[in-house]
């Protein structure tokens, strides 16, 4: 898509995850460095997922700060280089995300991400992806990149748009929806 700055394929489960004595229940994230891009993640200390991580499918996590404090205590250091269990499977530690608040399911400070390679083959056991993001090149961008990308996955899954097999949402369905959302409490 001519239009497309950036994309970023997912896959996504909650999870147990433990260390350290303690265990959360979790969103883990199997995503690609662009990730970071596309959904603008900063690394408060360490390092995101890289092209190096997904091709030896290592067994490395990034931590949220909301989860970092769950499974190692509030005001911990050095958790770089220790390990969490992830459906029983060691992963070791490479890097803190930058907090950037917010609640709810997708809350970035409450996840942990791997690569994507990884999350496939030792905990989903498949080749789907559970969500694309794609970051356009300009917000002026974003209707027609929508529009693009929405006959491409026609195209490609043989379907029409009565019968299609994903949806499409941009940051306006998104912020509508959990506006409605708040509303409804």
């Amino acid at each position: 898509i001519a239009l497309a700055k950036a994309v970023s394929p997912e896959v996504s489960g909650r999870y147990q995850v433990a260390g350290k004595g303690t265990n959360t229940n979790t969103s883990v994230l199997g995503v690609t460095g662009f990730y970071a891009d596309v959904r603008n993640i900063q690394m408060s200390e360490g390092d995101f997922i890289n092209e190096q991580n997904l091709k030896n499918l290592s067994k490395v996590a990034v931590l949220g700060p909301t989860t970092r404090d769950d499974i190692f205590g509030e005001n911990t250091e050095n958790v770089i280089g220790q390990t969490i269990k992830i459906r029983g499977l060691e992963f070791k530690v490479i890097g803190i995300t930058k907090s950037k608040g917010g609640s709810g399911f997708s809350n970035q400070d409450d996840m942990i991400f791997i690569p994507l390679t990884s999350a496939q083959k030792y905990l989903t056991g498949d080749k789907y992806l559970s969500s694309i993001s794609v970051q356009a090149v300009d917000s002026a961008s974003m209707a027609q990149a929508q529009q693009d990308i929405t006959d491409l996955l026609l195209v490609r899954h043989k379907k029409t748009v009565e019968t299609a097999d994903f949806n499409i949402l941009n940051q306006a369905d998104i912020l509508a929806t959990a506006s409605s959302i708040t509303n409804t409490f």
